[in-house]
C-alpha cells in the first residue's frame, strides 16, 4: 500500500511521501509562479489556501477558478469564493481536486506491480479577523477525501477521509513589510484509510499527516514590486523530532498595475515563471493568471491557468 502511495505522491511533484502531499503543490497559477511563498501575501483572492489570517484584508466578494494542464497525466482544479464581513473579517469556501491518471506501479526493486490511479478532494472553510492595518489571525477547517485504485478492474480500492485544522497569523510592520506564519495539520492530523481488496472484508488503519510550519514575509521593494520569502518546516513523525525544511523565493513586478511578471525558485532549484493580466468587462474587474512549471528532472513542463473576478 505505502509503496504505491509513494509513487503517486512523487507523480504529484512533491518531495515527501506523506498523506495530503498533493495539497502542497499549489492552488493557483500565481501561487505556483511565485513558488507558493504566499504566507504573508496581500493579493485580493485565494488567500485562505496560503494563510487564513489574510482574509482580514478581504474586499467585497471574490470568485476564482484554476485549471492545471500538467505533465505525467496529472491534473489539478480549484474553485474559490470569499467575501468581506463586518469588522475587518473575511470568510471563504474552497474546493481543490487533484488526480493522477493510469500508470504502472513499481515496488522497491523497480518491478511492475499493478496499474494505479488516484484522486484527492479537499474542501476548505476559512475565517480571518484582524485590524485595519492588516495584522490578524485566521483558522481553516479542511476536509480531505482520497481514493486509490490499484488495478484495471478497480477491485482493490483504498479510501481515506479526514478533517483537520490549520491556524495562521499575519503582522504588518508597516506599509512595506508584512510577516506571516501558518501551522498546518495542528489539530487531528490523521487520515483514516479503509482498504477494500475485493475479498468482502474491510481493513482499516490511520496514517498521520506531517505537521507543517510556514514562516515568511512580503517586502514591497518599491511601488510596483513585491518580494516574497518563505521557509516551510515539515515535521514527519508524531514526536516532531524529524523534519525537512524547504526554502522558497518569489518576485512579482507590475507594469502600469495591469500586467504582472513573476518568477519563483525553491529547494532543489525548481524554477517557475508566470504572468498576470487585469482587465474590465462592463466595469467587472477580471484577472487572468498563467504559470509554467518547468518541473524537476524528467518531470516535464506543466501549464497552469487561473481566472478570478472581484465584486
Amino acid at each position: 500500500m505505502k509503496k504505491n502511495i509513494l509513487l503517486i505522491l512523487i507523480c504529484m511533484g512533491c518531495l515527501k511521501a506523506s498523506p495530503g502531499t498533493s495539497y502542497q503543490y499549489g492552488y493557483s497559477a500565481r501561487s505556483v509562479s511565485l513558488s507558493s511563498a504566499m504566507v504573508a501575501d496581500t493579493y485580493h483572492t485565494l488567500q485562505s489556501f496560503s494563510n487564513p489570517a489574510l482574509l482580514n484584508q478581504c474586499t467585497g466578494q471574490n470568485y476564482a477558478i484554476s485549471y492545471f494542464v500538467m505533465s505525467l497525466d496529472r491534473s489539478l482544479q480549484t474553485f474559490y469564493y470569499s467575501r468581506k464581513l463586518a469588522g475587518n473579517a473575511g470568510l471563504s469556501a474552497a474546493i481543490l481536486r487533484t488526480s493522477v491518471g493510469k500508470f504502472m506501479g513499481k515496488d522497491y526493486f523497480n518491478n511492475p506491480t499493478n496499474e494505479l490511479s488516484n484522486s484527492d478532494y479537499y474542501g476548505l472553510l476559512s475565517f480571518g479577523l484582524g485590524s485595519k492595518k492588516g495584522s490578524g489571525i485566521g483558522i481553516s477547517m479542511r476536509i480531505h477525501y482520497s481514493n486509490l485504485y490499484v488495478n484495471e478492474s478497480h477491485i482493490d480500492k483504498y479510501t481515506g477521509t479526514s478533517i483537520t485544522v490549520d491556524f495562521g497569523g499575519v503582522y504588518s510592520m508597516n506599509s512595506k513589510i508584512r510577516l506571516g506564519f501558518k501551522i498546518q495539520n495542528f489539530f487531528n492530523p490523521y487520515i483514516n484509510w479503509d482498504v477494500n481488496r475485493g475479498d468482502g472484508l474491510s481493513h482499516k488503519y490511520d496514517e498521520s499527516y506531517p505537521l507543517i510550519v510556514s514562516i515568511g514575509s512580503r517586502v514591497k521593494l518599491w511601488e510596483q514590486s513585491n518580494f516574497l520569502i518563505q521557509k516551510d518546516l515539515y515535521f514527519l513523525n508524531t514526536n516532531n523530532k524529524s523534519y525537512k525544511d524547504f526554502f522558497k523565493l518569489g518576485y512579482e513586478h507590475f507594469i502600469y498595475d495591469v500586467i504582472a511578471l513573476r518568477i519563483g525558485i525553491q529547494t532543489e532549484k525548481k524554477l517557475s515563471l508566470g504572468f498576470g493580466y487585469k482587465f474590465n468587462i462592463n466595469q467587472l474587474p477580471l484577472s487572468l493568471d498563467y504559470a509554467v512549471d518547468l518541473g524537476s528532472e524528467n518531470e516535464g513542463v506543466s501549464h497552469l491557468f487561473t481566472w478570478s473576478v472581484g465584486l
